[in-house]
């Protein structure tokens, strides 16, 4: 996937991340169905005027029982939610309902926003755009006579919301890729014309920016892509505060597309099946957090990772892995890179870093945990020695610990594990990128 890739598309103040790639999928699907209801004198789209619900899936679900107990049409569902393979649902998945005629919840249109001008109401800025006053109503929550505040956001349909420039007052220009996979990491760039101090988020977590060149113009920041995160189109918000204090902010579609995963099933032994006691795991788990919530201020890599263990010893377990575990009903994915070798492999740093935890934990075993900067965090797990101590510095190539088989774990592997900005990514990505892109 190449990256930069400069995005042409609208510019959406307010936008509906997770359902509006299925929504415009869902939209083609009803209207060949004449089943939308038409908006009078809108665009071509047609839309529906109803609320729809959610559901969320449950073990021995199936599509079809789900469209009987909603009592709507099994083909809308399907095609509302975008999927391929209709044997295919998880646990845990969301679902938009359709309408019983299986129309388009309102809540699944894909929007983007207008701001309202000085004495203009909800009915004058439906019309300025060609809408029915009293869609455009309901899309918002209000009556369609009701009054506006000057420069206040009103949803209008993302077809109707004109594009815009990818100027942005200081910023000059927005890099960004059109897509993403699941459990991959893409990048933004940014350009301005005087130093600012950015900010913005994606996913609902904040985005870290870094400068990149010496005149403090250019910047970037990660964009971390969950394994588990539903192919959708979503919103990328970008801020920063003018030369007059005012804080501004815009936002850009990315569309998530699906990673190549595969199943794996873990049987765990008896004697081990303890550490899955869901106090231990919670209680791990928060101390881990919290190391890999911290973004330090400075960037301490650039060049691509070197791999932790050596090359002769292959991967059991890739990123990304759908698990399901042989106690507890547990299911889940893998959030590292697993290395088969025999205990007393040396593993090594694959970047620059401080070492921000280095002690036995009860699931991870022995572990290690590298701030390599900026929210970025490698893990090292189940390793029969530590050779570090937290706040050391270390270089890449750096002995940090030994393989072996503690915590949770059915043999000696070196699991690598890498977080950026708490959300754990494909580790092996950077042994071909740097923290800026490929070379």
């Amino acid at each position: 996937m190449p990256y930069p890739c400069r995005l042409p598309g609208k510019v959406m103040h307010s936008f509906q991340p997770r359902r509006a790639a299925l929504a415009r999928q869902a939209v083609r699907w009803l209207v060949a169905a004449g089943l939308l209801l038409a908006v009078a004198r809108g665009p071509s789209v047609l839309y529906a005027q109803s609320e729809g619900s959610t559901y969320t899936v449950v073990s021995g679900d199936t599509l079809g029982e789900i469209a009987a107990r909603f009592e709507v049409p099994l083909d809308a569902l399907v095609s509302v939610n975008g999927i391929a393979d209709p044997n295919q649902i998880r646990v845990g998945q969301q679902l938009i309902i359709p309408n019983a005629d299986g129309s388009l919840p309102l809540a699944a249109i894909p929007t983007g926003t207008v701001t309202a001008n000085a004495g203009d109401s909800l009915a004058m800025v439906a019309n300025r755009y060609g809408l029915d006053p009293a869609f455009v109503g309901e899309l918002n929550g209000v009556s369609s006579g009701a009054r506006l505040f000057p420069g206040q956001p009103i949803r209008l349909p993302e077809e109707a919301v004109p594009p815009a420039s990818l100027r942005f007052g200081a910023v000059v220009d927005v890099e960004l890729p059109e897509t993403l996979i699941q459990g991959r990491t893409g990048r933004v760039y940014v350009t301005a014309e005087r130093p600012v101090v950015l900010s913005g988020s994606w996913n609902d977590r904040p985005l870290t920016f870094t400068s990149i060149d010496a005149e403090g113009l250019r910047y970037f920041a990660f964009l971390p892509t969950h394994a588990l995160q539903e192919p959708n189109v979503y919103g990328l918000t970008l801020g920063y505060t003018t030369a007059a204090g005012v804080e501004v902010s815009r936002s850009w579609p990315v569309t998530v597309e699906a990673g190549s995963y595969d199943f794996q099933e873990i049987v765990i032994p008896e004697d081990r099946a303890s550490v899955l006691e869901p106090d231990v795991v919670q209680a791990e788990l928060a101390k881990v957090i919290e190391v890999w919530s911290q973004a330090s201020p400075s960037l301490y890599w650039q060049d691509p990772f070197v791999r932790p263990i050596g090359a002769e010893y292959a991967t059991t377990s890739p990123f990304g892995t759908r698990r399901s575990y042989s106690v507890g009903g547990i299911s889940d994915y893998h959030a590292g890179q697993d290395f088969g070798a025999p205990v007393g492999t040396p593993v090594t740093a694959p970047a620059p870093g401080v070492v921000a935890l280095a002690e036995p934990l009860i699931v991870r075993g022995n572990a290690v945990l590298i701030d390599h900067g900026r929210g970025v965090f490698s893990g090292y797990w189940h390793m029969s020695e530590l050779q570090v101590e937290p706040g050391q510095w270390v270089n890449a190539g750096d002995l940090i610990g030994l393989v072996g088989n503690t915590g949770l774990s059915t043999g000696a592997h070196l699991h690598w594990e890498l977080r950026i900005n708490g959300i754990a990514v494909d580790p092996t990505q950077f042994l071909d990128e740097g923290a800026f892109g490929a070379p």
